[in-house]
């Protein structure tokens, strides 16, 4: 590989996070707002790139329900009824 790939696969990996943290701050201002999940899942989630597929519930270690939305990134964007992480 050379030294223009390298850079040119770290500029799209680093727009894929910026992209991803700016998913992840929307999300978060929407729910400071007062927005529900069905709304933040209308409204941003649902047509937003980096989301894969549907909201899937799981139940966490401190056996209270969550949402996770899988990401283009590998990662999952985590909704645990007050707030949003990704894991």
């Amino acid at each position: 590989m050379n030294k223009a790939t390298s850079c040119g696969e770290h500029s799209k990996d680093r727009i894929v996070k910026d992209k991803q943290d700016n998913l992840l701050q929307t999300c978060v201002s929407a729910t400071s707002g007062g927005a529900d999940f069905p709304t933040i899942w209308h409204d941003i989630l649902k047509k937003h790139p980096l989301v894969v597929g549907l909201p899937i519930q799981r139940i966490n270690d401190d056996n209270e329900p969550v949402l996770e939305i899988r990401l283009a990134t590998g990662q999952w964007l985590v909704f645990d009824s007050k707030r949003f992480s990704i894991r």
